[in-house]
C-alpha cells in the first residue's frame, strides 16, 4: 500500500476529515494530492501528519506495522475505560503503574487520554480536586478536536459543578455543544447534553435547560438509542415542573418511570414514583381549588 493511501486509510479509520487532518499543519488540497499521489510529502510533514493520526513515523514506511505498541495502548485504553466506569480506581492507578514504560512512549490522542486519565485520578482517588482542573484545562487546550475533547470538557464541567461554580462549567458545556460534529459518539455527546442541562438546572436556568433535555432526546431517539433516555426525560419532568407544567411534568415522569423500570434502575424508579405522588397531589389541590372558587 502506497504511503497516500496508507494516510487516507488510518484517517478514515480514526473518523478523521481532510479539514481536521491539515488543521495547522498544511491546507486540505495538500492532503487530498498526497493522499490521491500527486505529490511526496517531506519528512517534517510526514512526522506532523503520523502525529495527528496517532501512529508512528514507521507506520507509513513499512517498517512496522500498525505498531504493536499501538495495539497495546489500544487495549489498555479499553481496560482503563471499563475500570473508569464502575469507578475502580485503584485497578485504574495499578494498570497506569505496570504499564509506565509504554505510557511514557505514547503520542498523540494516546498520550492526551493517559495525561485525562492521570488528573481524574488526582481528583477521584487523591481528593485533590483543585491540582485535578488544573491538569485537565491544560491538557484541553492540546486536544483540538474528536471525542477525547469532548470527554476532557465534559471532565472539566463536572470539576467545576463539584466546586458549585456553575457558570465556569456552563462556559466549557457551550464549548462542547458547539464542536461537536456528526461523526462524534453518541454515548459521548449524550453524556455531555445531560452533565449541560444538571449545569443550567443547578443554576435555576429551567428554560434553557428543557431547550437542551430536547436537543438530548431528539439525539438519542434519531440513533434509536435508550442510553441515557430515561435521564433526559426525568429531567424533562424536572424542569416542567418548576415551570408549573404539572400535566406534561407527569407524563415526562411516567416516560422516565418505564425506561427505568425496563433497565431495573430502583433508585430512580423509587425517586420517580415520590415525585409522580406528589405532582398529582398538587394537581388535585389545585383542581379541587378551582372547582371551589
Amino acid at each position: 500500500m502506497r504511503l497516500g493511501e496508507k494516510i487516507k486509510k488510518r484517517r478514515k479509520e480514526i473518523k478523521m476529515t481532510q479539514a481536521e487532518l491539515a488543521e495547522g499543519i498544511c491546507t486540505q488540497a495538500m492532503i487530498s494530492r498526497i493522499e490521491k499521489k500527486k505529490v511526496r510529502p517531506s519528512r517534517d510533514l510526514i512526522e506532523k501528519v503520523a502525529e495527528r493520526l496517532d501512529v508512528s513515523v514507521h507506520y507509513f514506511y513499512g517498517e512496522d506495522s500498525v505498531d504493536s505498541r499501538y495495539s497495546k495502548l489500544d487495549q489498555l485504553n479499553k481496560m482503563i475505560r471499563k475500570h473508569m466506569e464502575r469507578k475502580e480506581y485503584d485497578s485504574v492507578s495499578y494498570l497506569m503503574k505496570e504499564n509506565e514504560t509504554v505510557i511514557a512512549q505514547s503520542s498523540g490522542e494516546h498520550k492526551y487520554f493517559f495525561n485525562w486519565i492521570d488528573a481524574l485520578l488526582l481528583c477521584y482517588q487523591d481528593g485533590d480536586e483543585e491540582e485535578s482542573l488544573l491538569r485537565l484545562v491544560e491538557i484541553e487546550k492540546g486536544v483540538k478536536h474528536g471525542d477525547l475533547r469532548l470527554e476532557i470538557i465534559d471532565s472539566i464541567g463536572q470539576l467545576y459543578m463539584r466546586k458549585k461554580e456553575y457558570q465556569k462549567a456552563e462556559t466549557y458545556y457551550k464549548e462542547g455543544v458547539l464542536s461537536f460534529t456528526d461523526w462524534m459518539d453518541v454515548k459521548t455527546k449524550a453524556l455531555l447534553l445531560l452533565h449541560y442541562v444538571m449545569c443550567l438546572f443547578n443554576q435555576l436556568k429551567y428554560e434553557k435547560s428543557l431547550e437542551i433535555v430536547f436537543s438530548g432526546l431528539d439525539l438519542l431517539v434519531n440513533h434509536g438509542m435508550l442510553y441515557l433516555l430515561g435521564d433526559f426525560f426525568y429531567y424533562k419532568g424536572h424542569c416542567l415542573e418548576h415551570l408549573y407544567q404539572q400535566e406534561e411534568a407527569i407524563d415526562a415522569y411516567e416516560k422516565a418511570y418505564t425506561l427505568f423500570d425496563i433497565q431495573q434502575n430502583e433508585k430512580f424508579t423509587l425517586l420517580l414514583k415520590i415525585a409522580q405522588a406528589n405532582l398529582k397531589k398538587q394537581t388535585k389541590k389545585a383542581d379541587t381549588f378551582e372547582a371551589e372558587n
